[in-house]
């Protein structure tokens, strides 16, 4: 067989150190072994459930670390004396915010108060514009003699008031006051006997007296103008057949008057500024029956010498007063825009019946009319 060649020998390096067995046979000293290099940080190993390493931290670590300089608040980064500056600037802030709130809710209030303190008519801009209506006084009802009802809305009960007080006073307008009437204490009902107290009947004479002429028995004497002049100032008493000069027909209406026994009659009358004269008469009965035969003959047989030709006019629209019948007529004569010259209202309120002419050669005014005898219902009913 061929010898085959030995494996060369590594040469050992004289400056290795020599095994440990060697240098323990040989008895030399062992030199001093180098530092062992540091091992690198493992990488911290991710938690199962998926959470960051931020939340796999320790919660000492996070508290023990400190914000960067970079995200410190101003306010930890400010002197004591900053602070109490800015701390002043905010406290005048504040009051100066406090003042202007106080002071806009003061304008705001005070604005109010302007507005709905005075009446609306006063308020420039707001005042409504002028439809004909007159400005009365407020209504006040006379009180009752003792012992005696008021008229109730089924005409059983008799007016007992001073039939003088029921009669609408006369508007500012026509130079009437605007304050309300004061009524003395009543006392027992007028006698016959005495001059300044209506008749107990009309005259039966066959021909219209005196009285029944235009004259000055038969109109408001001159304290019956001056009651108008003052607006609510007592009116007078007057015939019951002075109606009968405004009457076409002066016979007949004395013949329905004997019939139902006019018990007394006073009248008022007043001229406004716009040029409508108006003049209110009332007659007083025994009886609601009496009042309402008269009632129905006037407005229906007996036409006023204003307006003989007067038709009746519609006023469903109008607020109908309780316990009060009203018959409305206008003169076929009529001014701007169909306005009648002449209009007429025949009121019944039991025993009383209230006759209401108002002529005007431009036109009565609708509101006006309407006004005047809504009123004179309102103290009839």
């Amino acid at each position: 067989m061929t010898d085959q060649p030995a494996a060369p020998q590594p040469v050992p390096d004289p400056a290795a150190p020599a095994p440990a067995e060697t240098r323990a046979v040989s008895g030399a000293p062992a030199p001093a072994e180098a530092p062992a290099a540091p091992a690198a940080p493992a990488a911290p190993a991710l938690p199962e459930s998926g959470e960051t390493p931020e939340a796999a931290q320790t919660p000492g670590t996070q508290e023990a670390q400190e914000p960067p300089e970079s995200l410190a608040t101003p306010e930890s980064l400010e002197t004591p004396e900053e602070q109490a500056a800015r701390r002043t600037r905010r406290r005048k802030a504040a009051v100066r915010w406090s003042c202007a709130v106080l002071v806009f809710a003061l304008a705001g209030t005070g604005a109010a108060m302007a507005v709905t303190t005075p009446e609306r008519t006063d308020i420039p801009g707001l005042a409504t514009a002028n439809d004909g209506r007159y400005t009365f006084p407020p209504l006040t009802l006379p009180p009752l003699p003792s012992g005696k009802a008021a008229p109730d809305r089924k005409g059983k009960v008799l007016h007992y008031a001073d039939l003088r007080y029921l009669l609408l006073p006369a508007p500012k307008e026509a130079g009437g006051s605007v304050t309300a009437p004061v009524f003395p204490v009543p006392t027992a009902t007028p006698s016959a006997s005495s001059s300044a107290t209506p008749s107990d009947a009309p005259s039966a004479s066959p021909t219209p007296s005196a009285s029944a002429t235009p004259s000055a028995s038969a109109t408001p004497s001159a304290s019956a103008a001056s009651s108008a002049s003052a607006g609510t100032a007592l009116a007078s008493w007057v015939p019951c057949d002075a109606i009968l000069a405004e009457q076409k027909d002066p016979a007949k209406s004395r013949g329905l008057l004997l019939q139902n026994v006019c018990r007394a009659a006073t009248v008022r009358e007043w001229t406004a500024s716009d040029g409508t004269r108006t003049q209110i008469r009332l007659l007083r009965f025994g009886s609601s029956t009496e009042g309402w035969d008269t009632f129905s003959s006037l407005r229906s047989d007996s036409p006023a010498k204003a307006a003989p030709d007067a038709k009746t006019a519609p006023h469903s629209d109008w607020d109908t007063v309780d316990g009060v019948d009203v018959t409305l007529k206008d003169s076929p004569e009529t001014a701007g825009k169909g306005v009648p010259t002449t209009r007429l209202a025949y009121l019944s309120a039991s025993d009383v019946v209230a006759v209401i002419t108002m002529t005007n050669p431009q036109g009565v005014p609708t509101s006006a009319f309407r006004q005047v005898v809504t009123l004179q219902s309102d103290l009839l009913a």
